[in-house]
């Protein structure tokens, strides 16, 4: 949920919708959704896409969400 919530806040920052990050990242807008709600367990490669997506590095989102 912690992850989630770090995308979240730095997707509304850039001011990105759920689905220009989804379709950035390379994935569902629905799956998006779900990852920032914390209904998914997100794994390494996805969260690294995800990252780039948000244009910060996997370490720093990792940092943000204090986890």
């Amino acid at each position: 949920m912690a992850f989630g919530s770090a995308v979240r806040q730095r997707r509304l920052a850039l001011g990105l919708s759920q689905e220009a990050l989804a379709h950035e990242a390379g994935i569902d807008r629905s799956y998006m959704s779900s990852v920032e709600r914390g209904g998914q367990n997100v794994g390494l490669v996805l969260a690294a896409q995800i990252a780039r997506a948000l244009d910060i590095k996997l370490a720093e989102l990792i940092a943000a969400a204090r986890i």
